[in-house]
């Protein structure tokens, strides 16, 4: 167990980390957004590459794992709408686009690589296809459309745009397909991209220190409450669903809860302002969230006896 700890507090101080290099002012200020685009362009498509060499043959269980990753997007869209109805357009974009969409790619995908066989990152990377689905873009379509009163309106184009533009997605799909088709790969390529795989968690931790944000102001509050209590009255049970009702092999099943109990989306606060919300306040509920699933991801360690 003292080593689980150490281990998951390991990412913590990397975190804070960032924050202190962003409060001292060590880096520039756009040092996240350079995070970030490194993570999302190299170091986070080769630790996918790589997980899924070393898992193997991929199943078609798979196949519902990435529908599963999509139906969970679905039904927190769903309940934002429902729980919103009657509400001003910038309150329901809050809710419609922080209760759906977790941080699988920066912070679950480092986490579970971590702590689980390869197996258990393909699992979350699987799942993240279907969730990257609405994210990146298939929330927002909606919500954009469904509270401007007909003035925006759904675009599939610009929809399929984003998806095949972002090299992460591309990458789960590309992998997935071909895993799933049998496709053998050489050894060597393993090598070749495991140095910049293993800087993937280092670089995903530090870039979620450096963009930390809150602003503990009191007209905040109340609504990011409720959005992290809805959020956990979801995904507890449905951890537990998969973890214990999912014939799947246990490390799947570990990697699904981790997946779930994922934080907000870290591009969330970007789309609810896109939609006229309130882009500080989701800021804030985001950076929460990662406080208590880092808190609640060692937790799950302990339980599991990883």
């Amino acid at each position: 167990m003292t080593g689980v700890l150490i281990s998951a507090l390991s990412f913590v101080l990397i975190i804070v980390l960032g924050i202190v290099l962003r409060a001292t002012h060590m880096l520039p200020e756009d040092a996240g957004e350079i995070c970030k685009k490194l993570m999302m362009n190299f170091t986070m498509p080769s630790a996918i590459i790589v997980n899924f060499i070393k898992a193997g043959e991929i199943t078609g269980i798979f196949v519902w794992i990435l529908l599963l990753g999509l139906l969970v997007n679905i039904i927190m869209l769903a309940v934002g709408t429902v729980i919103t109805k009657g509400r001003p357009n910038p309150e329901r974009a809050l809710y419609m686009l922080a209760l759906p969409a977790m941080n699988i790619g920066a912070f679950g995908v480092p986490f579970v690589s971590g702590f689980l066989p390869p197996i258990g990152t393909v699992t979350v990377s699987v799942f993240d296809a279907g969730n990257a689905i609405m994210c990146t873009g298939g929330s927002y379509a909606f919500t954009a459309s469904y509270l401007s009163g007909g003035s925006h309106k759904f675009d599939p184009v610009f929809f399929i745009k984003k998806l095949v533009t972002s090299v992460p997605v591309m990458t789960y799909v590309i992998m997935f397909c071909l895993s799933l088709a049998g496709v053998h790969f050489p050894q060597a390529l393993v090598t070749l991209l495991q140095p910049t795989a293993n800087a993937n968690a280092f670089l995903a931790m530090l870039m979620l220190g450096l963009l930390f944000h809150i602003e503990f102001k009191r007209d905040y509050m109340a609504d990011i409450v409720k959005i992290l209590v809805i959020r956990h009255m979801f995904s507890i049970p449905a951890a537990l669903l998969c973890y214990f009702m999912l014939p799947f092999d246990l490390p799947i099943r570990q990697a699904l809860v981790f997946a779930i109990m994922c934080p907000v989306s870290a591009v969330a606060p970007m789309y609810i302002g896109l939609c006229g919300g309130d882009e500080g306040k989701a800021s804030a509920a985001n950076s929460i969230s990662i406080i208590l699933s880092v808190l609640e991801m060692m937790l799950i360690l302990v339980l599991m006896k990883l």
